[in-house]
């Protein structure tokens, strides 16, 4: 519930505009004496949310929070820096500052017993090892992006790439000229120990350094978490910084290129306190926090909402490991279809789902002729595209539309085609049977030639119908051939060579044309000598 209103007069859009030139007065804990009920719902921990928790209890900018509607569990969320201690419905307790402190309130730790007056805390990381063991569960609601921030006058290079990062942190390098920027020595910064932020940064720094820890250089100092103050008057100090914190506080520090990494933002819970309705009208996925009436609440801290588990969000869905998705908008898509007919009555039709850079999951419906009801059974996409093929169809011209339904609970939007022009083949006629005349062959061969005589006749082509003959007339010795001619005029003179000694059994074949058949004459001539 505690709640002051950050940028009176200043619109939600310009909240999160990354250039705002209007810096931000600290938000304040409740007035002095506040004291929560047992039934409110009490929270601390993560400084990077904690805007957004405080807009979410009590509204921000005219628009309004739970607790306008909701005075018998109102929901109360301290900050992670101011008193050293917070008034609770049993008493006081020390603050505790960052998601990590925040959580162990949950269910104790070191030096810390948990405090139960504490239903759930705010934190920018996931849930380690030690927080899964103690049965904690998460609630994602928002999309922070983390990127590295220097002062808006600095000798840091325009961009700081991951590799880049893992030098300056590990003391690789030591000087921004080193980097291509103004000579400087590099002040790294890095939030205090149980801060989210601190713990989400180590792990993409072990990311960038393929998958090995970074032992932190003795140069790395650490600072409150999202406090500009030592930053934006240094020239040579670097820090992770959110990138939505630094839009909601005015735009301080200046966001390097290179590097980025966005996370979920959760309040965590005990295991016992998942399924209580208090807790869950406010951070399940049916809750307030994930409605449409908090979404211009949280855009104003400097975020995004995760989409609802209605529309293939994980919004108020509880967890134990990361969320991996952090879908804020449903993705739009665009359907086209084409068809191609190979044989008569046979129509192949393909859909294409466009979704920019995702694949679309769900159905196709193809519809033919403007028709209400589709064509057949819906077609699953496979790689973005369905394809059906349709039998039956008369001949011509159709059209066709492609109507895409996306998976239930998708993130996809669902989109048609327009109307697409599509043809049929008709049935091809079978062609005409040619009936071939008949041929009769004739040869002028003496019977007998002596040796060494040049053997030279001719073959007629008898034709049983007008016209000449044409084409080709070969004449074989069993399977070799000895002599062939092209027809003209139903005949040809050819001349034979290699026959052997004594009588040659002799074949001519007349191969045929486009109007005369093919025919054969066997015939024997025997060479003397």
């Amino acid at each position: 519930m505690s709640v002051r209103r950050l940028f009176a007069g200043v619109s939600t859009a310009a909240v999160v505009t990354a250039s705002l030139a209007v810096a931000a007065p600290a938000l304040a804990d409740p007035p002095a004496g506040y004291s929560p009920a047992s039934s409110d719902v009490i929270g601390v921990g993560s400084d990077t949310s904690e805007f957004a928790l405080n807009y979410l209890a009590d509204g921000n900018n005219g628009v309004p929070g739970w607790n306008a509607s909701n005075p018998a569990n109102k929901l109360v969320s301290w900050n992670a820096t101011g008193t050293s201690t917070i008034p609770l419905p049993s008493g006081s307790a020390t603050r505790p500052n960052g998601s990590g402190a925040g959580k162990t309130t949950l269910y104790g730790g070191t030096n810390n017993a948990g405090n139960t007056d504490i239903d759930f805390a705010r934190s920018s990381s996931p849930l380690n090892a030690a927080e899964k063991q103690a049965g904690l569960q998460a609630f994602p609601f928002a999309k922070d992006s983390l990127a590295l921030a220097t002062a808006q006058t600095s000798n840091a290079p325009a961009a700081i790439s991951p590799a880049q990062m893992v030098q300056i942190y590990s003391g690789a390098v030591t000087n921004w000229s080193q980097l291509g920027g103004a000579p400087g020595v590099i002040a790294p910064k890095i939030p205090q120990s149980g801060s989210g932020t601190r713990s989400f940064f180590v792990a993409q720094l072990q990311a960038a350094n393929n998958g090995n820890p970074v032992a932190l250089a003795g140069t790395v100092s650490e600072v409150q978490e999202h406090d500009p103050s030592q930053i934006q008057n240094d020239p040579n100090a670097v820090a992770p910084f959110s990138i939505g914190r630094n839009a909601v506080n005015g735009s301080p520090l200046r966001i390097e290129g290179g590097f980025l990494a966005d996370r979920a933002l959760y309040n965590v819970v005990r295991q016992s306190d998942v399924a209580k309705p208090e807790i869950l009208a406010i951070f399940g996925d049916s809750g307030f926090i994930c409605s449409a009436a908090a979404k211009p609440l949280i855009t104003a801290a400097g975020f995004e909402q995760l989409l609802p588990k209605t529309q293939g969000g994980v919004c108020g869905v509880p967890t134990q490991d990361p969320t991996t998705n952090l879908a804020t908008q449903q993705i739009a898509t665009t359907t086209t279809v084409a068809g191609t007919s190979a044989a008569a009555g046979a129509l192949t039709v393909t859909a294409t789902v466009a979704s920019g850079s995702s694949v679309a999951n769900g159905l196709v419906s193809f519809f033919l002729d403007g028709a209400a009801t589709p064509t057949g059974t819906p077609v699953p996409l496979t790689g973005g595209k369905a394809t059906k093929a349709l039998t039956g169809l008369s001949a011509g011209g159709h059209t066709v539309v492609a109507k895409y339904t996306p998976s239930t609970n998708s993130v996809f939007l669902p989109s048609q085609s327009s109307a697409t022009a599509v043809t049929v083949a008709a049935s091809t006629p079978a062609p005409p049977v040619v009936v071939k005349a008949k041929t009769v062959l004739k040869e002028t061969y003496k019977t007998s030639y002596a040796k060494g005589a040049t053997v030279k006749g001719k073959v007629k082509v008898t034709e049983s119908a007008a016209g000449a003959a044409t084409g080709k007339v070969v004449v074989k010795r069993g399977t070799k051939t000895v002599g062939k001619g092209t027809v003209k005029n139903g005949v040809v003179t050819i001349t034979l060579k290699k026959l052997a000694k004594g009588r040659n059994k002799l074949v001519a074949s007349y191969a045929g044309d486009a109007a005369f058949a093919a025919s054969k004459l066997k015939f024997t001539i025997t060479i003397k000598g």
